[in-house]
C-alpha cells in the first residue's frame, strides 16, 4: 500500500509519479506508445465509499508527464456491491497555484499497512489499515519552473502544513475548492521552532502529456493526444486556462482574459 489517487474524470485519476515509480521497482513495467503497463502483477487503487463499500481499480494505463505527477487510466476490477451504480464526483481543476499567503487543506493515506492471513475457507485474507489525514496549511513561495535541478526539478510551491510519507499524490484544495495540486513531498525539521513545509505539484504541466484515453464517439478512437483537449473539450472541468503560456500547446487555442 503505497501513496494516494485523486479522480479527475471518468476513469482517469493523477497520483505523484514517483509513487509509480515506486512500484516499477518490484514488479515489471511494460513501456507503450507514451505510457507504462503492468505486467507479471496488479497496481490498483482502493476506494472506499460511505456504508463500507469498497471498490478495486485496476490500473491499466499509467502516463508519466513532465512533473512529479503520473495519469492514471483506471477500469473496475472488483467490487464488494452487488450492483454497482457508479457516479464519477470529479474535482474540478486549478491549473495554476494559488496565491501565496492562501490557505490550502490537503488530503491523503499515511502509514498504510497490509497483513494477509487465512480465513477459514482456506483463501487469503487482506486486513489493510491505514490512517487517512488532511493537513492545512497556507502557501509560501511559488516556482513556477523549479525548486532546484535536483530533487523538486518542475513547478512546484510551498505549503506551510506537514505532509507524511504516504500522502503522495493526494490532493490540495484551494480555498474555492479547487484541486490546485498533488501533494509530492514534505519536510522534517530538527529544530522545534521552526514549522513544518510541505511542497505540492503544480497542475499545468500534465495538460501537454499525451495520452491515449478513448473519449467517445464523437471522437477519433485509439489515437494519441495532449490532456489539454479534454479541458478544451469540456471532458475534465479547467480554470485558469488563459494563465497559460500558448507556446507549450502547440496548435490548440486557448482562452485569453
Amino acid at each position: 500500500m503505497v501513496g494516494t489517487a485523486t479522480l479527475i474524470g471518468t476513469h482517469l485519476a493523477l497520483t505523484a509519479k514517483h509513487v509509480v515509480d515506486y512500484a516499477s521497482k518490484f514488479f515489471q513495467i511494460k513501456k507503450m506508445s507514451g505510457g507504462h503497463e503492468l505486467s507479471g502483477a496488479s497496481l490498483r487503487l482502493l476506494q472506499v465509499l460511505p456504508g463500507l463499500k469498497y471498490r478495486y481499480w485496476n490500473v491499466d494505463t499509467a502516463w508519466r508527464s513532465c512533473t512529479d505527477i503520473a495519469i492514471l487510466h483506471l477500469s473496475l476490477d472488483r467490487t464488494s456491491e452487488a450492483d454497482p451504480t457508479i457516479e464519477w464526483r470529479c474535482l474540478p481543476l486549478r491549473v495554476t497555484p494559488p496565491p501565496s499567503g492562501q490557505k490550502v487543506v490537503a488530503f491523503g493515506y499515511r502509514e498504510s499497512k497490509v497483513q494477509v492471513s487465512k480465513g477459514q475457507s482456506g483463501n487469503a485474507h487482506l486486513d489493510l489499515n491505514d490512517k487517512p489525514t488532511t493537513s492545512a496549511g497556507v502557501v509560501g513561495r511559488i516556482f513556477p519552473a523549479q525548486r532546484e535541478s535536483s530533487m523538486l526539478n518542475f513547478p512546484c510551491f510551498e505549503v506551510h502544513a506537514q505532509f507524511a510519507p504516504g500522502m503522495s499524490g493526494g490532493l490540495v484544495l484551494d480555498e474555492d475548492g479547487w484541486l490546485c495540486g498533488l501533494v509530492c513531498a514534505g519536510t522534517n525539521f530538527v529544530d522545534p521552532s521552526v514549522g513544518p513545509l510541505s511542497y505540492a505539484a503544480t497542475l499545468w504541466p500534465i495538460l501537454a502529456t499525451e495520452i491515449s484515453v478513448d473519449r467517445g464517439d464523437k471522437y477519433p478512437r485509439g489515437v494519441r493526444y495532449p490532456m489539454i483537449d479534454l479541458a478544451l473539450d469540456k471532458i475534465i472541468s479547467v480554470s485558469h486556462l488563459e494563465d497559460l503560456d500558448a507556446a507549450h500547446f502547440p496548435g490548440r487555442t486557448l482562452p485569453r482574459r
